[in-house]
């Protein structure tokens, strides 16, 4: 007689969280789920404002800016499932600012070769390029 081996069920579970897990879904349904669990409670607070959830203040241009840095940056690099929490997170308004107009506000001219990275990396570039140069000068000067 062939004995027929039994599962227990947290077995079948931890098989199937690895599964997901390998083929990258689990990360995906987490992040899902992050972002409608933040949706609900934002629509929550705006149905019933005397719900307070974390008396999120209205986030001012500066910070609006920066959130569309730092999406804009994340889909760049493929990390569409934390831009996606990260919009619903920080409410952010539907209508995304192009990359020309961000390009405008930051003071960053788009060029080819700027347009190869996300805004934000050349922002960097720019500012490190910026603080070389004034340690170069002050180098010389001594």
């Amino acid at each position: 007689m062939s004995e027929n081996p039994t599962i227990s069920e947290k077995e079948l579970l931890d098989a199937i969280k690895n599964l997901l897990k390998k083929s990258g879904h689990l990360n995906k349904f987490q992040a899902e789920m992050r972002a409608k669990v933040t949706e609900v409670l934002q629509e929550r607070q705006v149905l019933n404002p005397g719900f307070k959830s974390a008396g999120i203040p209205k986030p001012s241009d500066e910070v609006l800016l920066i959130n569309e840095l730092v999406k804009e940056y994340l889909e760049w690099n493929g990390y569409l499932y934390t831009a996606s929490v990260m919009g619903s997170e920080a409410a952010m308004p539907n209508v995304r600012k192009t990359r020309a107009e961000l390009c405008s506000e930051v003071g960053v001219k788009d060029d080819e070769k700027s347009s190869a990275l996300p805004l934000l990396s050349n922002i960097i570039a720019a500012y490190t390029e910026r603080i070389k140069r004034k340690i170069s000068k002050i180098k010389r000067d001594h």
